[in-house]
């Protein structure tokens, strides 16, 4: 949303330009998709960070400083375009890092961590409206240069993806990797033997049908086509689950229900990100505990149940005009909010779980590509439906969210305790149904080789060296 100042500046842009500049970040985004997979696997995960990072530095900068509407346009361009490549290389990279007993921890807290952005932003814009000229947008403007200098600067404390270095023929760096962060240093422990067997062996087994590396991959055999399901389903309700029409307009919501004034409406934005953010990081230590599985489906359930209250008040609201209604839309909006943040906030990198190396970076790629098209297109429809029929478009999502959760229920596998190798089995195990697939119990995991690591559990040991490799 635009400020006073940037209105009067920018000539009171409205109708198409108006949506232009709320989708053009999502255009350079769609623009890079098509080179992300390939950068990723060609230069690293790190490097592509650093790239995209490099770009989004250059496009806050330039919008910082603009002085035209078209300078301004570029400039959202180019940050879209930036963030497209660290949004796909950075989950990646935390799959392959993490072990199996905290991959999902780690994978949560990626997304989670957004709202503290959201949090400084939104506090940032509530104070800088009441500055009476065009440092009132210059300054959230120019800091959104500081995640990407934080990003260029502290990656190269980051490892590189063992699976990655094991790819490019550097196996003595990843063993290395898996002996100081995997096994405390120990390399007789044998879950360094066992980890960089098992690694070795998917990357060259992919590699023995994979004969040039293409987005086809991802539908070439069957288990791949079942993963692109799942992946697919990720990316449109990551993206149309609701969440837009807070993200992008609020405003327009809260004007709907009488909260009109611009302090009222940032003071709620504000903590609506701070809520965000601490249900966010809540769930981050559920998702190991809990399972992927299930906080998906009481996500989404909540978010169904959110939407049948939003739709009721509103429509209520609109009949009587009644304040209490009007706070009632307000705490489903927060309920709405809350249940997206219990899981698909937390679990926006589960496709990465789900996709075997030679395709990872290339899926979630894909992955990124859906949301952003169907983002494109919520861009547009949600304020049309909104304009047009009022509380009624609230319907629409109601029933979405029904079908929504229906694919939930029938599709999402759980990937709890596996290593990241194991999840294979779940996929390109033949003759099974969906049902089977998400109720499949897999091998031992490296997980209880760390358990019995820790706990000196010789048998324990002994038994996982044992195991069979995929």
């Amino acid at each position: 949303m635009l400020s006073l100042t940037q209105k009067l500046e920018f000539n009171y842009p409205r109708g198409p330009l108006l949506g232009l500049l709320a989708s053009i970040q999502t255009v350079g985004a769609m623009v890079a998709l098509p080179s992300i997979g390939w950068l990723v696997d060609k230069i690293g995960r790190r490097r592509s960070i650093v790239f995209g990072a490099a770009w989004t530095l250059v496009g806050a900068a330039l919008q910082g400083s603009a002085v035209h509407l078209a300078a301004f346009i570029i400039s959202r361009f180019l940050i879209g375009f930036g963030l497209a490549y660290t949004v796909v290389a950075s989950p990646v990279l935390l799959s392959e890092l993490a072990l199996a007993k905290h991959r999902g921890t780690i994978l949560a807290y990626f997304p989670a961590t957004w709202y503290t952005g959201a949090i400084i932003a939104a506090w940032v814009t509530y104070g800088t409206q009441f500055i009476q000229n065009s440092w009132s947008w210059r300054i959230p403007s120019l800091l959104q240069a500081f995640p990407a200098i934080i990003q260029i600067t502290l990656i190269w404390f980051v490892p590189e993806s063992p699976r990655w270095l094991i790819a490019q023929g550097r196996g003595a760096e990843a063993r290395e990797f898996l002996i100081k962060y995997h096994a405390n240093g120990d390399e007789n422990n044998p879950i360094v033997e066992t980890e960089y067997t098992q690694i070795k062996e998917a990357i060259l087994q992919d590699a023995q049908w994979k004969k040039q590396s293409s987005y086809l991959d991802l539908v070439r055999t069957k288990p791949n086509r079942r993963r692109l399901i799942i992946v697919t389903f990720c990316g449109l309700f990551l993206e149309i689950s609701g969440n837009g029409l807070v993200q992008y307009y609020l405003h327009a919501v809260l004007n709907s229900i009488g909260i009109t004034k611009t302090v009222e409406q940032t003071t709620i934005n504000g903590c609506l990100s701070i809520y965000n953010f601490l249900v966010a990081i809540g769930a981050s230590f559920l998702v190991d505990r809990v399972g992927r599985r299930k906080l998906f489906i009481a996500s989404t359930s909540g978010m169904l149940l959110a939407f049948i209250l939003w739709t009721t008040f509103a429509a209520l609201y609109t009949t009587h005009g009644t304040q209490s209604f009007a706070y009632g839309v307000l705490v489903c909006i927060f309920l709405s909010n809350g249940a997206y943040s219990l899981g698909w906030t937390p679990l926006w990198a589960y496709p990465a779980e789900l996709l075997p190396f030679e395709v990872r970076a290339r899926g979630v790629t894909y992955m990124t590509g859906v949301m952003h098209a169907f983002g494109f297109f919520s861009a547009f429809v949600n304020p049309i439906g909104l304009g047009s029929i009022g509380w009624k478009y609230y319907l629409a999502y109601v029933a979405y969210t029904f079908l929504e959760l229906c694919a939930v229920w029938y599709f999402f596998v759980e990937t709890k305790g596996y290593a990241l190798e194991e999840i294979a089995s779940i996929f390109e195990t033949p003759g099974l149904t969906w049902k089977q697939r998400r109720n499949f119990k897999g091998p031992v995991s490296y997980r209880d080789v760390n358990d019995a690591e820790e706990s000196g559990d010789g048998e324990k040991k002994a038994e996982i060296t044992n195991v069979k490799e995929l």
